[in-house]
């Protein structure tokens, strides 16, 4: 270092001598930096229009939208439960369905003839998948006809079988010649389902025994009973039913092996699948039967039934209340009992029409219940509120409240 220091003439030396070295060093190709889309285009994972790590863009060819993407969620789900109701009753060859033309049933009523006993287009023919033509009229919806049911949700009904191309029974039942279903303490709902599930089996099993195609003569090796034809029920019970403790047809359903296709499937996506099948009830509002109108402790005579169904008819048509829109006369009690002193409404008791359940009592006291446009109409106007008062009166009735809409109000005591 001293030396270097020291001798000026060694280090100008050196100097020259690197400059000659890298004036006879081969030249380097002078290039602009590449551009952000040149660097874009050559990553592996944007290559061939594939769309980049961590974005949501997709090639243009292959663009779905949100509502693409449920539809096709809904269609592979509802293929799903057809083919599920066509494994657990492909031992079967008689299937009934429950129906009362609510969207529910219709829903189940769909799965069960789509699994068993849709048609498919053969060479310009239509044949019975994989059925036997005495076989094709045991895929069939079945409905109970009385005073619980009212007349326009048979025409309903009648319409959506109709529609997804099940044929349809309707079958009377006599749940009313019943003390618990009538005494409405409770157990009516269990009375009522067991009634219609014991009539639906016999009236299945009397035509599978009357079906030209057994023969207990034919063979001496294999029993008669063998050829009795196995029958599958079905209701369209869901997912939030089996959490109302209040619904105890549920255990009448279990007695008698009913199936139940929809039991895992909430309300809501019921209407989803129904609507995406084709169903016209997907949206309309709930209609169970009318003796759920009734509070416990009030009887479910036929009268009483009947009122009640004219008094909803005219509720209906005097708020001109839509099939989409909710509407309840609730039965609270007999006319004198602990809940008349706060009648907000009151009644000359001019109708001589007395109820079979009433005994001494004229007209009894009940509530409507509206959704919120309609109660906000009643309730701001004083001659729509009269009007509802005297409709009701016609019907045997005294208007206690009006009150908003609440499913299975009444259900229960308190």
């Amino acid at each position: 270092r001293v030396g270097w220091v020291q001798c000026p003439d060694t280090r100008v030396a050196m100097s020259r001598a690197m400059s000659a070295k890298f004036a006879h060093a081969p030249a380097c190709t002078s290039r602009p930096p590449p551009s952000r889309r040149a660097w874009r285009e050559t990553r592996p994972e944007t290559r061939h229009g594939a769309s980049r790590v961590g974005n949501s863009r997709l090639p243009a060819s292959n663009a779905i939208s949100s509502t693409e993407y449920d539809t096709a969620l809904l269609t592979a789900e509802l293929e799903s439960l057809v083919e599920e109701t066509r494994v657990s009753g492909q031992g079967s060859n008689t299937h009934v369905v429950a129906f009362s033309g609510g969207v529910d049933s219709s829903l189940c009523a769909y799965l069960v003839f789509k699994a068993f006993g849709e048609t498919e287009k053969d060479g310009g023919s239509e044949t019975r998948k994989n059925k036997p033509k005495s076989s094709q009229s045991n895929v069939y919806a079945a409905i109970g006809v009385s005073p619980a049911l009212p007349e326009s949700q048979l025409v309903e009904a009648r319409k959506v079988a109709s529609s997804i191309g099940i044929q349809l029974k309707e079958v009377p039942t006599n749940e009313g010649s019943l003390p618990g279903y009538v005494e409405n303490e409770g157990e009516s709902c269990f009375y009522c389902k067991n009634t219609l599930y014991q009539t639906l089996r016999a009236l299945a099993s009397d035509a599978e025994t009357e079906d030209e195609s057994i023969d207990p003569a034919a063979s001496t090796s294999v029993s008669f009973e063998k050829h009795i034809k196995t029958i599958t029920l079905y209701n369209g019970t869901n997912l939030e039913d089996t959490a109302d403790t209040s619904r105890v047809g549920l255990v009448s359903a279990a007695n008698h092996s009913v199936a139940s296709p929809l039991v895992h499937t909430p309300k809501a996506r019921i209407r989803e699948l129904a609507k995406l099948a084709g169903l016209p009830n997907w949206d309309l509002a709930a209609a169970p039967c009318l003796r759920s109108r009734l509070a416990l402790g009030v009887q479910a005579t036929s009268d009483t039934l009947f009122r009640v169904e004219l008094a909803e008819s005219a509720v209906r048509q005097l708020l001109k209340i839509k099939p989409n829109e909710n509407m309840r006369v609730r039965v609270i009690d007999a006319l004198g009992g602990a809940d008349s002193d706060d009648s907000g409404s009151s009644n000359d008791g001019s109708s001589n029409d007395g109820f079979a359940d009433g005994g001494t009592e004229r007209n009894r006291l009940a509530v409507v219940e509206l959704d919120a446009i309609h109660l906000s109409a009643v309730r701001t106007n004083k001659t729509i509120h009269e009007n509802l008062v005297y409709q009701l009166s016609e019907c045997g009735f005294v208007l206690k409240n009006v009150r908003g809409f609440k499913s299975g109000s009444v259900a229960k005591r308190g």
